[in-house]
């Protein structure tokens, strides 16, 4: 970890206030914690127990858990490579939730076993939450304000964790059809 005393310029497009000290945006960094517990959730939720085993299923789950890590490392202590770690897993995670459904249809099986309606809508107004967060989460918004604990880019956090949870239960809950 890095005993940072000056503010960096990693997450300076995200709206909180770089400050020195450990946690150089301490909501962005707290928040990015939540994409940390949707990924061990998804190790005990119950509608996946019959897929807990499945490498897939793990690898998602271990790169939202890293995700989260990653995120938080970037926000907070911003230590050397942070930004790897905070880009890397992000682009592991959108490849494997991409790719998983793709080689089931190569394979002539259901892409999305865990698909109904419910989780859909809930999905699609997630995501569409995240991007107005993301969007007005950004230093150049006019609702960015620096200095809040109410931080948008931190609640982009959350909405993503709750999103990757979502597609998770569409890719891997076998159980549930609709």
């Amino acid at each position: 970890m890095s005993s940072r005393s000056e503010p960096s310029a990693m997450g300076c497009t995200d709206c909180e206030r770089i400050r020195p000290g450990f946690l150089a945006q301490p909501v962005n960094a707290i928040t990015s914690l939540a994409l940390v517990a949707a990924g061990g959730l998804l190790l005990v939720h119950p509608q996946l127990k019959a897929s807990r085993q499945r490498p897939e299923l793990r690898a998602f789950a271990g790169l939202t858990v890293l995700v989260g890590l990653g995120s938080a490392a970037f926000h907070g202590p911003q230590p050397r490579g942070a930004q790897r770690m905070h880009d890397w897993p992000i682009a592991g995670l959108v490849a494997l939730a991409a790719a998983t459904p793709a080689v089931r249809v190569m394979r002539g099986v259901t892409a999305l076993p865990g698909w109904n309606r419910r989780r859909g809508v809930a999905l699609g107004a997630v995501a569409a939450a995240a991007a107005a967060s993301y969007a007005g989460g950004r230093t150049t918004a006019p609702t960015c304000d620096p200095d809040s604990v109410l931080q948008l880019h931190g609640a982009w956090h959350v909405l993503s964790a709750g999103g990757f949870f979502l597609v998770a239960e569409m890719l891997y809950d076998s159980a549930e059809r609709g």
